[in-house]
């Protein structure tokens, strides 16, 4: 009768195809009455670390919710949602003063050309700056000319920024997946003991030296 329960179990365990056997250790047997009941253990869909690399690098925050480290979302969405509202604002600036520098650029040489040159009726860099360009000293042209330049150049340098730091919140999340998988399953004895005590060390320059051996067991 034994035998044949035993034939049954192995003949489901095939059948079943994602089951994995490992050899019972002493400990995992147990008496019921006067027969020996061998406990078969299972191991199924294991925690994963290349599972969940890959479900960071596909979507962003996946690994951690594999993790089942949930309070992690919300810092990794602030911190992409704060790099992608920097992302666009600055670019849509950096947009605006490159357009007025151009067109600014355009607008002095030309009025270099022909000092009867027409001032522009709407031109891109009234958004930027509210006075009356049109009645500028020519230094005063090179000088808010070289102002659009510099704020141009500035939010382009800002929007680089943010890309770097977008790809670097997307490697750091993907590489925190893919270390807190290695340790999901990771067990730490509770038992942590922290040993210090004296200790006579001898050297032939010195002689004996008084010292403190620390030892930890975990």
């Amino acid at each position: 009768m034994k035998a044949l329960l035993l034939f049954i179990a192995v003949f489901l365990l095939a059948q079943a195809g994602q089951a994995q056997w490992v050899n019972p250790e002493p400990d995992s047997l147990a008496l019921k009455g006067d027969s020996l009941i061998k406990k078969v253990v299972l191991e199924e869909n294991p925690h994963s670390p290349h599972k969940a690399t890959i479900m960071a690098l596909v979507l962003p925050g996946s690994g951690q919710v594999y993790n089942r480290q949930w309070w992690k979302l919300p810092i990794l969405a602030g911190g992409i949602g704060a790099a992608v509202y920097g992302l666009s604002w600055n670019t849509k600036t950096y947009k605006k003063y490159r357009r007025a520098f151009v067109d600014y650029t355009i607008y002095l040489e030309n009025k270099a050309q022909d000092p009867d040159f027409p001032y522009p009726e709407n031109p891109s860099w009234s958004d930027i700056y509210m006075g009356n360009v049109e009645d500028f000293s020519p230094s005063r042209q090179q000088n808010f000319k070289q102002q659009l330049q510099n704020r141009k150049d500035r939010y382009k340098r800002d929007r680089d920024l943010l890309y770097i730091v977008m790809g670097g919140i997307y490697a750091i999340q993907v590489i925190d997946a893919c270390v807190f998988a290695h340790f999901y399953d990771y067990e730490l004895d509770e038992d942590l003991t922290l040993n210090l005590q004296p200790s006579l060390l001898y050297s032939p320059d010195i002689g004996s030296v008084v010292g403190a051996t620390v030892t930890l067991n975990f």
